[in-house]
């Protein structure tokens, strides 16, 4: 059994960005998800709700809060994939942003294997032994995060639950609009 993740964040809608653009909007509804991670800072909670017809039937919607979000979303949600614990967190007490000292210190924490982070707008992906950390960027390309270069980004997770391996494809739009993704694999 293969489980399907959608990975993003830092939308900043509208403050910073107008629209979720078309190249990843084709990636979210190309199929149905058994996950939708939402690493914050949506901004308004209409942005949320555009992704709930892209779930699988039981598929679920998970969003943790980022710092410019105007609602209220958990800090720390956790779920939970065949005894493999994942979780969401924006980062937005992490300094220096991304630093992967301290966000291994928020997924021991949350006793996670895998931590989806947002906040920088870079993507990240990092593992060791015991945590998988993925930074999606940030899905409009929004301004902001760690600095005035950003990776405006999202990421596509299959979890093979018979062998136990994590999928990973980064997707990433350059300055001009053009698709260009990079695929890695990790052991649970």
């Amino acid at each position: 059994m293969v489980e399907k993740l959608f990975i993003a964040g830092d939308f900043h809608i509208p403050t910073r960005a107008k629209r979720f653009p078309e190249p990843f909007k084709k990636i979210l509804s190309k199929e149905k998800w058994n996950y939708i991670v939402i690493t914050g800072d949506l901004v308004q909670k209409e942005v949320l709700e555009r992704f709930e017809p892209h779930l699988a039937s039981n598929g679920k919607l998970i969003a943790c809060q980022g710092n410019m979000d105007r609602f209220e979303l958990p800090l720390f949600p956790t779920f939970t994939i065949n005894s493999i614990k994942f979780g969401a967190y924006h980062g937005m007490n992490i300094s220096p942003r991304d630093d992967v000292e301290q966000l291994k210190e928020v997924a021991a924490k949350m006793d996670v294997r895998v931590l989806f982070v947002g906040h920088s707008h870079k993507q990240l992906i990092y593992e060791d032994e015991e945590h998988i950390i993925l930074n999606p960027g940030t899905a409009t390309g929004a301004s902001g995060g760690s600095s005035w270069f950003i990776d405006q980004g999202i990421m596509t997770i299959s979890v093979d639950v018979e062998y136990k391996t994590l999928t990973v494809k980064s997707y990433l739009l350059n300055s001009h609009q053009k698709l260009q993704s990079i695929t890695n694999q990790f052991e649970l």
